[in-house]
């Protein structure tokens, strides 16, 4: 009898397991389909689990498997960036459904309903989660933190980005330029002066050098150790970003789960040991609060001994640790990316690139690495760069957002 009754409990089990993973992955993405259906809203069909990542990646490895056309004769690179986008608009329209597995997204470019969603309605959104693998990789800083935490951290860490601290970080970028332009110097042809780069990958070679620099400043090489482990924990993070998520699947032991861990765990030692050697520094230099790098820069903003009282209580070497992620994997790519598509867009208008170099020249002179009096006096430069980034090459192609459950 007690044989059955186990049999009983284990067929129910099985079947409450079995009910709650239909109403996942299939249930539940048929009735969310069916409410923008009512709407008018479409999108590529729900596969089962899947959703729509088998075709998605199909069309990035089929606009990746063909030739870019030169900027100079389009600057729309949206076929290339985001191929099932630009591939579904066309059939969908400018809102649409899409499916990470069975999670939904609704893709929005119409610009009176994107103004509505971040104005009128900007308190029933949330920021989205990030999937946990780019999670642990960028850190559980500002750029992810949410709620009272979030404004914990920006309380403590705001005195770190006021004008007159940032100002102290330019000899480690200038720096870090003119190494790069010295090495330049000696790749050039001496016949004629002229040498062939690829600005792509100089640029986050010297992006990297200069977050380094700036992040850690006498401990710099410790810093560089960090940077490689954390690159290679990109490449982990960006694999798994563009598979189905599976919930609990980072926590088997794959060997790549198990890679990624090890990664991480080091990347977290090396900053923790690097933060507590800092912490345990006497000089004058961090006694008064006058830190010359990031890194010191933050734990004097997060202690109450610095220059200032705190009125809120500091963040843990843990929260240091984590806001030094973030500044590693939200600094590089964006910055890398600015300065490459500039040059481009420079070389495609070499006007404006000679109305540029005469300004440096004017202002700043040939040698000097500038100051930020002169680099406020830049005028025709400030407005190369922020055309570039905002208005012809963004570095984020789009925001993700979370709706709360009365929006």
């Amino acid at each position: 009898m007690m044989r059955w009754w186990w049999i009983a409990a284990a067929a129910a089990a099985l079947a409450y397991v079995a009910a709650k993973l239909m109403e996942v992955l299939w249930w539940r993405p048929r009735r969310v389909e069916e409410h923008f259906a009512r709407q008018g809203i479409r999108g590529p069909p729900y596969r089962f689990f899947i959703g729509c990542v088998r075709e998605m990646v199909a069309l990035m490895v089929a606009a990746s498997a063909k030739p870019m056309p030169p900027p100079y004769r389009s600057h729309n690179v949206l076929p290339r960036v985001l191929a099932f986008y630009h591939h579904w608009k066309k059939i969908y329209g400018s809102t649409f459904l899409i499916w990470f597995g069975p999670t939904p997204r609704l893709a929005v470019a119409d610009p009176d309903l994107i103004r509505e969603i971040l104005l009128s309605r900007a308190e029933h959104f949330d920021r989205y989660e990030s999937h946990p693998m780019v999670r642990q990789l960028e850190g559980e800083g500002l750029v992810s933190l949410r709620g009272e935490k979030w404004a914990h951290h920006r309380r403590v860490l705001a005195p770190t980005f006021h004008m007159e601290n940032l100002k102290m970080l330019l000899p480690f970028i200038g720096k870090t330029v003119v190494d790069m332009a010295e090495k330049w110097v000696t790749m050039a042809d001496p016949a004629s002066g002229e040498v062939e780069i690829d600005v792509s990958e100089w640029f986050q070679i010297v992006t990297e050098d200069a977050i380094t620099r700036t992040a850690f400043g006498r401990s710099y090489e410790d810093g560089k150790a960090v940077f490689k482990l954390q690159t290679q924990l990109m490449a982990f993070a960006s694999e798994a970003f563009r598979k189905v998520f599976i919930p609990g699947y980072r926590f088997l032991p794959t060997k790549k789960n198990t890679s990624s861990w090890k990664l991480d765990k080091e990347i977290r030692k090396n900053l923790v040991t690097l933060i507590g050697r800092r912490q345990e520094a006497t000089d004058d230099e961090r006694l008064q609060g006058c830190a010359k790098d990031l890194l010191g820069l933050m734990i004097n903003a997060s202690s109450n001994g610095g220059r200032r009282r705190q009125p809120v209580s500091p963040i843990s070497v843990n929260d240091i640790v984590e806001e030094c992620k973030t500044f590693f994997f939200a600094g590089k790519q964006t910055t890398s990316n600015l300065l490459t598509w500039t040059t481009v867009v420079l070389a495609m208008h070499p006007e404006w690139q000679e109305r540029a170099r005469q300004e440096v020249l004017e202002v700043c002179g040939a040698h000097d690495i500038p100051c930020r009096e002169q680099l406020a006096k830049l005028k025709t430069v400030s407005n190369v760069f922020p055309g570039t980034l905002t208005r012809t090459f963004p570095p984020s192609f789009h925001t993700s957002l979370l709706p709360e459950s009365s929006a």
